[in-house]
């Protein structure tokens, strides 16, 4: 699991550090002494659980678990406080759990069992991006019929929660063509059928659109690379030197991963 706390005194968060260490069920954790530091890693990392404290300058941790929710609505809240009377906010938000300051180990890996018990959706998307491309929807593998729409596919995948504007996927898929208008409409076209091939296998809701962006829903898939980028180690340790070894514009991405796992394993 995909851990993140926040809280805005470091001796808690150091605190935390050390229980957390105890637990096998984290693969990654990931402390923020700020709400909007925490708000905007959630925006381009996979995140399982947030522990919250709730009495926090700035963003409060209610608000933050609003707005982590508007990210992924999946993401288990649970609330680490010296205040009791939060306790019906934190139900309000439907957070999972709310445990009081100071706590214990027993309190905090009873929250994290019950985070990992809580029902994920039915419709599981898996991504493999090392050393190609695979897609899996409930474990049956996923063929896009049109190259073109497979590339694509992987572009959006390798920009993640950033996306791609029409400019910058004629740049990777037609390096060749001018942006001009017919070039646009093929784009245009590609992302539609790439859209309607997911549509029919029932996941179109993991890629979306927005002010000229088109992007994937990192939240709504499980990804070898975005998980790597996370800090899960274990994934780490299956890449091989190869990432979508069939499009040659991803070697810059390899080459980032490459020297940020090979090199740490000499």
């Amino acid at each position: 699991m995909h851990v993140i706390y926040v809280d805005d005194e470091r001796p808690a968060l150091d605190n935390f550090r050390l229980t957390a260490a105890a637990f096998l069920e984290i693969d990654s954790l990931n402390l923020f002494l700020d709400g909007n530091a925490a708000l905007d890693w959630a925006k381009t990392h996979v995140v399982d659980i947030a522990f919250l404290d709730v009495e926090m300058p700035g963003l409060h941790g209610l608000e933050l678990a609003r707005e982590l929710r508007k990210i992924n609505s999946d993401i288990r809240i649970v609330f680490v406080t010296a205040y009791s009377q939060y306790a019906m906010d934190a139900w309000d938000i439907d957070a999972t759990g709310y445990i009081l300051k100071p706590y214990s180990d027993a309190d905090v890996y009873k929250e994290l069992r019950k985070c990992f018990y809580r029902p994920i959706p039915s419709q599981h998307v898996t991504i493999q991006t090392m050393p190609s491309l695979s897609v899996y929807v409930d474990g049956t593998p996923l063929h896009l019929a049109r190259a073109k729409s497979m590339e694509l596919f992987a572009l959006l995948i390798d920009a993640g929660a950033r996306g791609i504007t029409t400019g910058e996927g004629i740049s990777y898929l037609w390096p060749d063509r001018p942006n001009d208008t017919n070039t646009q409409s093929l784009f245009r076209m590609t992302y539609k059928r790439l859209a309607d091939a997911l549509e029919d296998a029932g996941v179109g809701y993991i890629i979306a659109s927005k002010e000229n962006r088109r992007f994937i829903r990192v939240d709504q898939v499980d990804c070898d690379l975005y998980r790597i980028l996370s800090g899960d180690k274990r994934a780490g340790q299956k890449y091989c030197g190869q990432y979508l070894s069939e499009y040659a514009w991803a070697e810059e991405r390899n080459g980032q991963l490459t020297q940020m796992l090979l090199s740490g394993r000499s």
